[in-house]
């Protein structure tokens, strides 16, 4: 399975239903995004807590109110979740970061999330790398959780074990083994961006790869012939 990081983020603006209508065209099978708070409470997709702006500094997501998102392009997750009803061989991996979790307060963060994509739950997985937030995910009725890990050791911890993923995501620098090692996850690692890397990756043991170039890897017979799209 290709993952397309941010969407088609290429030819257009990532995180938005623009880069994932984007990314859908090329073919893609997963999308993954990003989660900010706006100061209204409201889950957005984007990748930074901040937002350019004609000052010296960038502003806030936390500062800003929803009407104020409107005008720079963004995307809630709820028009996102809405929009991916209506495309629903697609998966989706819908990150948060610790960060904004310790600001908004976990189990707030993983309660609207949960709420919004509970009805599409079968092809969403709320990713995080913190355990305690996907053991909340799945109590509140999310059937998918990915959890983001800093090294191939940290997955055979008896937290990992217990809380048993359906995905683990690694980056690929991180990975200090020849081979990843199975468990009853699926491996994902972020982020590929060349097609021979992918086709060693596959070798590896790796069941997914989340890349910033997707057009590129759904040209290549290579990638296609080892990833099955």
């Amino acid at each position: 399975m290709l993952i397309a990081h941010r969407g088609d983020t290429i030819r257009q603006q990532a995180n938005t239903i623009a880069a994932f209508e984007a990314a859908h065209s090329l073919g893609a099978c997963a999308i993954h995004t990003e989660i900010q708070f706006s100061a209204d409470g409201t889950p957005w997709c984007h990748h930074a807590p901040t937002l350019p702006s004609t000052g010296k500094k960038p502003v806030s997501i936390e500062d800003l109110r929803d009407r104020d998102l409107r005008g720079h392009g963004l995307n809630t997750l709820a028009e996102v979740v809405d929009w991916a009803g209506r495309h629903r061989h697609l998966d989706w991996f819908v990150e948060v970061d610790l960060a904004v979790m310790e600001r908004v307060g976990v189990e707030n963060t993983v309660g609207q999330i949960a709420r919004l994509i509970r009805p599409e739950s079968d092809s969403f997985a709320l990713l995080s790398r913190d355990i305690r937030s996907l053991r909340m995910a799945r109590n509140l009725g999310c059937h998918q959780v990915a959890l983001k890990v800093d090294s191939v050791a940290q997955s055979l911890s008896v937290g990992v074990l217990t809380l048993a993923p359906d995905y683990l995501l690694i980056g690929d620098s991180q990975v200090d083994c020849p081979e990843l090692p199975p468990g009853p996850w699926q491996w994902v690692v972020y982020e590929i961006n060349s097609a021979e890397e992918a086709v060693r990756w596959r070798r590896r043991g790796a069941h997914h790869i989340l890349t910033g170039n997707l057009a590129l890897l759904m040209r290549s017979r290579e990638a296609s012939d080892v990833y099955g799209f």
